[in-house]
């Protein structure tokens, strides 16, 4: 599960045929749209509509941007939090104890996993690249290079923590999990080292530049006026 995850955290290729103002305005409408819906419904049957149309949307474009299959492989890990957390506030209203309505709990699951899908969107279509031109931009070149660094190394870190693990469960039978304690921080250090390293022979790469159209914007505009206009209609046709 942690190795399809760090996928999620990765960027595609595949975006390149956009524009960088195409990419990034489709996740951030969709992360609007995910609070209009849950402002202006007036009943728990738009909201889910609504979501449903965002969640579908999605898919949709993830399909064309990453593929849909490691997408959703991805998306494992994070409902399985989503589904542990569920349970818990159900069986706290079995129980009499303060938890939310057994109704709106599968909404607000839902609600969730469509806001984790917009956010992981932002990471999937903007490159390091594109992020040091943002951060260069706005005069933080000390936290373009921070955390162009994070982004670089975290879901290499996910994916080697994957690996440490299923090589401890076959090597123990599922027993000493801690054990991948070990080559997880030989890897820090490793990694750590080759990092200073490049620093010190090459330097800070302040390179950077933002693709601002692209040849297939237009489809990226067309769908995402769609979408809005589909959200819309499950609000106000009901």
């Amino acid at each position: 599960m942690l190795r399809d995850f760090a996928y999620l955290l990765a960027y595609s290729e595949k975006a390149e045929a956009y524009g960088f103002v195409s990419r990034v305005t489709v996740p951030l409408v969709t992360l609007c749209l995910v609070f209009y819906v849950r402002a202006f419904s007036s009943t728990l049957l738009e909201e889910v509509l609504g979501l449903l149309a965002l969640f579908t949307y999605e898919l949709l474009l993830v399909s064309q941007i990453r593929g849909l299959r490691g997408f959703l492989l991805g998306l494992r890990l994070y409902v399985l939090f989503i589904v542990l957390s569920s349970l818990v506030f159900l069986a706290s209203s079995l129980l009499g104890m303060l938890a939310p309505d057994p109704i709106t709990i599968p909404i607000a699951a839902l609600r969730l996993l469509v806001l984790f899908s917009a956010l992981t969107l932002l990471l999937q279509v903007i490159s390091l690249s594109e992020w040091r031109a943002i951060f260069r931009k706005l005069g933080l070149k000390s936290v373009a290079e921070l955390y162009s660094l994070v982004l670089l190394q975290l879901p290499l870190v996910l994916y080697y923590l994957s690996e440490s693990a299923v090589t401890i469960k076959l090597k123990y039978r599922g027993k000493r999990l801690h054990r991948v304690a070990v080559p997880l921080i030989l890897l820090v250090a490793y990694t750590s080292r080759g990092v200073l390293e490049s620093y010190l022979i090459y330097g800070v790469d302040h390179s950077g530049e933002l693709k601002l159209s692209g040849e297939r914007d237009a489809v990226l505009y067309t769908s995402i006026l769609v979408l809005v206009v589909v959200v819309l209609l499950t609000q106000y046709l009901l």
